[in-house]
């Protein structure tokens, strides 16, 4: 089994940060002593984070009023990630699916088997930022959920979770989107290469 870089910052960060909010909740202070033990349970911790991210990812994406695949084969792009070619890539995703009224998922599916075995580390690398965005923001869902009982008489509180949500929530959506756009990009750049 071989860790990556990402594999090892996409559990741990998200693990500290729950393993701190209930070491908080619970009026503890953290122990530089006891870092190597922290490190594993922040670990272990952080691995079902991005669990749970995976699992609420149908929530998200209803969110985010539809899957940012889906979107952008549709033609609908957001302010910050914009794909001017939906009409191409649909159309040749069509062909190559062989159905009448393929799903955009089943297309998108499609797109995806064409990129992630080409050379493009960059699809990679969008894959690992939109999963690494949708665990800090399962990260923060659950950090809130355990800090404010604590504070929820605070508008300090309130000043602080909303806004921070509100831009983990678009950057997440965001990062949805780059990866997405930068699946269909590789594929029509691979199709035109192949014509």
């Amino acid at each position: 089994m071989k860790f990556r870089i990402y594999d090892i910052l996409s559990h741990l960060i998200p693990g500290f940060l729950i393993y701190i909010a209930v070491l908080y909740t619970l009026g503890r202070s953290f122990d530089p002593k006891f870092v190597v033990p922290a490190t594993a349970i922040a670990f272990f911790v952080g691995y079902f984070v991005n669990t749970i991210a995976s699992w609420l990812e149908d929530f998200y994406n209803w969110t985010w009023c539809g899957k940012p695949s889906n979107k952008l084969l549709e033609g609908k792009d957001i302010w910050k990630v914009r794909f001017y070619h939906s009409n191409d890539a649909k159309r040749l995703l069509i062909e190559e699916a062989g159905k009448k009224t393929p799903s955009n998922d089943e297309l998108f599916s499609i797109a995806m088997r064409y990129a992630h075995n080409s050379n493009n580390q960059s699809v990679h690398d969008f894959n690992a930022n939109y999963a690494f965005s949708r665990a800090i923001l399962t990260t923060v869902l659950i950090f809130i959920v355990i800090v404010l009982p604590k504070h929820f008489q605070e508008p300090f509180a309130y000043c602080l979770f909303i806004p921070t949500l509100i831009i983990v929530w678009l950057r997440a959506k965001q990062r949805g989107y780059y990866y997405a756009r930068e699946v269909l990009s590789t594929y029509l750049k691979i199709k035109k290469e192949s014509n």
